[in-house]
């Protein structure tokens, strides 16, 4: 079960007004973006929550929409990474094991995955929200993909539940 964190409180003001036109015009997409990416009800609102308050600092040009919906669509995905390595950051302090990929965001190859070919974000965008370089962004889509067939090849029904 994810930990919800504390929503982010922010003060209304006229670009707050202008974004929340921008993420009105495009929930439905920015809700599905960043429920690819966090995968839980709770941490989609949290995301939205951290993405208006720092939305609410940037100036919002509506004459130029596209750059507008960029920025927003950025922010979305930067926030919804943050929380989940926040998550994995809290599990890995309460955990009795030492985290299994030195100190890297276990969420990684799933993470690249969705922004990749999910999300279709491109190879430089992935590397930039990850922080990691272009052709590591190719390795851990490759391990994804590789662990998905891993995942399908294993028959659903073993037969040890047959009994």
């Amino acid at each position: 079960m994810a930990t919800a964190y504390a929503p982010v409180t922010f003060t209304t003001s006229p670009r707050a007004a202008s974004w929340c036109f921008v993420l009105l015009e495009h929930l439905d997409e920015f809700a599905t973006l960043a429920w690819y990416l966090v995968a839980d009800g709770e941490l989609v609102e949290d995301t939205f929550s951290r993405a208006m308050a720092k939305l609410d600092r940037i100036q919002c040009d509506v004459s130029t929409p596209e750059v507008a919906y960029n920025q927003a669509r950025n922010i979305i995905i930067t926030e919804a990474i943050a929380i989940v390595s926040e998550l994995r950051r809290d599990e890995d302090d309460s955990s009795f094991f030492e985290p299994t990929t030195l100190g890297r965001l276990p969420d990684l190859p799933r993470l690249a995955f969705m922004l990749r070919l999910i999300i279709r974000s491109s190879e430089a965008e992935v590397a930039k929200f990850l922080n990691v370089s272009p052709s590591d962004v190719k390795g851990l889509v490759r391990y994804a993909i590789d662990r998905l067939s891993v995942l399908s090849s294993f028959p659903a029904s073993s037969g040890w539940h047959d009994a």
